[in-house]
């Protein structure tokens, strides 16, 4: 997902799934700490990103949490691009 995309007013569940379940199935592999942008850092990412996912799960329809999913983005471009 390009940059300018990452904000959307709403996601399909089904791709919102999808990125949910990319995390869940790395949650043990996460380094301890990440430095997501040159502003954004989380010394415990794996409690960052617990809260992002328990709280997307529970979203329910007519809700959007664009910024919480936006922030997943974020860390997953990063990790990604060190190979995670």
């Amino acid at each position: 997902m390009e940059d300018r995309e990452i904000y959307k007013k709403d996601y399909d569940e089904t791709f919102r799934d999808e990125q949910l379940k990319w995390f869940e199935e790395r949650m043990d592999n996460l380094p301890e700490s990440l430095q997501i942008d040159a502003a954004t850092y989380t010394p415990n990412l794996k409690l960052t990103v617990k809260s992002l996912v328990q709280t997307l799960r529970r979203n329910t329809p007519g809700r959007t949490f664009s910024g919480y999913m936006a922030t997943l983005f974020c860390i997953r471009k990063k990790l990604e691009e060190q190979g995670l």
